[in-house]
């Protein structure tokens, strides 16, 4: 009888080890890709409220809305993290802000095993609808979805020239070379 116990223990544990196992606690790369996609669907957004609307749709923050979301931007060259947002709430206000700023806005998608997916995009800066500025800068952004399949963080890494950057950051009064100080 001791060996009966003991292979059905043996057994049990590699059923939990298994990598079937491990994969039922990952959100499925099916709904992070969805999710992603959601993404550029909500900045392709026109209609008055339709934007909001989108980006509300997409399971920012752990636990809802008001969870934790950890979202950055990191600016080619510069080093830094920007925090854009730190709930779900303050995701879906970053990125219904700032829609206002873009006239376009493409992906291409990719989902990996861990539950995390990469939105490469290209964005052209603009107003809304209005007179496009001809300026478009790529980008990378990682969401990452718990077992939940709630995004807990973004990452943004956008590569825009360095130019540039350093007009947004005296208009904005940063410092660029002054990471650590930044008034978010």
């Amino acid at each position: 009888m001791l060996f009966s116990t003991t292979s059905l223990l043996a057994l049990a544990a590699t059923a939990l080890a298994s990598p079937a196992r491990r994969a039922e606690t990952v959100c499925p790369a099916a709904t992070t890709l969805e999710y992603a996609q959601r993404v550029v669907y909500a900045y392709a957004q026109t209609a008055p409220g339709a934007t909001y609307a989108a980006f509300e749709s997409i399971p920012f923050g752990v636990g809802g809305k008001s969870g934790a979301c950890t979202t950055v931007i990191i600016p080619d060259g510069t080093g830094c993290q920007i925090p854009v947002g730190t709930t779900g709430n303050g995701v879906v206000q970053f990125g219904t802000e700032t829609r206002q700023a873009f006239s376009q806005v493409t992906g291409q998608y990719e989902t990996f095993p861990n539950g995390t997916s990469l939105i490469r995009t290209n964005v052209t800066l603009g107003v809304r609808n209005l007179v496009p500025v001809p300026f478009t800068f790529t980008g990378e952004v990682y969401l990452d979805f718990n077992s939940d399949c709630d995004i807990y963080a973004v990452r943004a890494y956008a590569q825009v020239p360095t130019k540039v950057l350093e007009q947004e950051f005296q208009l904005a009064g940063i410092p660029i070379a002054a990471c650590t100080d930044l008034p978010v």
